[in-house]
């Protein structure tokens, strides 16, 4: 097990996880953003002196707190799950910029491929600490797993006309996504040392991370940094994230700064995180969901919108694995997510189109057990793909853990060589003009068309003619 590791800018010491690999935990992959550096693109860590010990998780970036007064029961009310070595409920401030490394290499010289996960969250809420993606999985299937933590919400998205004056690069906000290839490039930079390779870096993310994950891969400024790409519950082109414009994001900006009774950036910055959380949370109270700071076309970060990116051919050019759960518009049921299916099949269409590598896609179909009659909602699939089943209270099987190691599997060989399909494991066909996709299921995995009466196609090519 490694153990010691010298990066460029220190020595790092880490523990052992709970299934006895090699973990770095609050690694600082970027200076603390705060003060003159809040709103500000990352900057590279401070070295230090002597021996870091990394057995504490970092904090995660401010947010809504759905802790306080209730740290022994989930967002429905259910008992929550404690699992060793995994502090709840998480430290919260906005020095927030760490990444935690699980890693099974015996010498530096193994270089395993490297997997870097972007938690979901609408890129508003959540974190990478939390035991539901924990890296021993991964790292039982000879992977180096990196979680991370990056800015959310007013912390990660504000835009301003001053801030974009300011910037040199005349845009401002998309900090957060900024933050996720500053990752990127430390990992790049300092991978080799815990025996990962970082000429194959996977990155992989679900919901606001999957967005972001497409994001990265539409950004010049990530360009030669990743090898694979892994989209989970996000869509692809014409998808339910959308994109506000500047000139709509830079007035939300500068209402933002009335409310808090500020006249300048500078002022604004003098605030205590806690006051900037708090009116954040009152933005939201009135306008909800869509009415937030989130990734946008900046013209620097993202010069062009994702879809535009998408459509024009100009994303990174790496290996996709991209799909959903079965009820995010894959089957009659109806939700916010329902046209998440046919963008992205729409997606691997443009792929083709454009002479880039046929994606591989996915469905996850297994209603969730536990008596409530939930299906198969958004966020279902991710403790199938970490393994961490038994961080919840639903009375999972072990058909659930059987779907669960053959998930592991496919990803793990998809971060190895681009391609999930192994020995022992049903053949995943890549995305063609053919109507069939990968059903991940517990009564077998196989290619399956959940589109016989043709309704998706005719949702996608609807968005087709309105990508035009």
């Amino acid at each position: 097990m490694i153990k010691t590791v010298r990066t460029k800018y220190g020595i790092l010491e880490g523990v052992e996880s709970n299934a006895g690999f090699g973990l770095f935990r609050g690694v600082p992959y970027a200076a603390p953003p705060v003060g003159e550096l809040r709103w500000r693109p990352p900057q590279p860590p401070v070295p230090w002196e002597g021996v870091r010990k990394c057995d504490n998780y970092g904090p995660i970036c401010p947010q809504r707190d759905r802790w306080t007064g209730k740290p022994d029961v989930d967002d429905f009310g259910h008992p929550y799950i404690h699992i060793p070595n995994y502090p709840y409920p998480p430290v919260m401030d906005e020095d927030c910029l760490y990444l935690n490394i699980y890693t099974p290499a015996k010498s530096p010289d193994d270089k395993l491929p490297v997997m870097m996960y972007i938690h979901g969250g609408g890129l508003q809420e959540w974190y990478g600490n939390d035991y539901e993606y924990c890296g021993d999985g991964f790292a039982r299937h000879g992977c180096v797993l990196v979680t991370i933590n990056y800015r959310l919400n007013v912390f990660g998205y504000y835009v301003h006309p001053e801030l974009a004056a300011e910037s040199g690069v005349n845009a401002s906000g998309n900090y957060g996504l900024l933050d996720q290839i500053q990752a990127l490039k430390w990992i790049y930079e300092n991978i080799a040392g815990f025996g990962g390779d970082p000429e194959n870096i996977t990155i992989f993310g679900q919901s606001g991370g999957g967005r972001a994950v497409l994001g990265i891969c539409c950004s010049p400024l990530a360009e030669g940094l990743v090898k694979h790409a892994s989209i989970q519950s996000a869509g692809g082109v014409r998808t339910v994230f959308g994109d506000v414009g500047r000139e709509e994001m830079e007035q939300r900006g500068i209402r933002f700064m009335k409310s808090l009774g500020c006249g300048s950036i500078a002022e604004m910055r003098a605030l205590p995180w806690q006051k900037i959380r708090d009116a954040y949370i009152d933005m939201l109270k009135e306008g909800g969901f869509r009415s937030s700071f989130n990734m946008y076309t900046d013209g620097w970060a993202l010069p062009i919108g994702i879809d535009e990116c998408v459509i024009k051919g100009l994303n990174q050019d790496v290996d996709y694995i991209i799909g959903c759960t079965v009820d995010e518009g894959a089957n009659e049921k109806q939700s916010m997510f329902s046209s998440m299916f046919p963008s992205i099949r729409l997606f691997g269409r443009l792929q083709l189109k454009n002479g880039k590598k046929p994606p591989y896609m996915y469905v996850f179909d297994r209603p969730q057990p536990g008596g409530d009659n939930v299906g198969t909602p958004h966020s279902s699939d991710n403790r199938y793909l970490f393994g961490t089943l038994d961080g919840t209270w639903r009375p999972y099987e072990k058909c659930d853990w059987e779907l669960s190691e053959i998930m592991q599997s496919y990803w793990s060989n998809f971060a190895r060589t681009g391609n999930p399909n192994g020995p022992g494991l049903p053949e995943w066909e890549p995305f063609t003009e053919s109507k069939l996709v990968m059903r991940l299921a517990v009564d077998g995995c196989a290619m399956h068309d959940f589109d016989k009466d043709g309704k998706i196609t005719k949702i996608e090519n609807e968005l087709l003619g309105g990508s035009k």
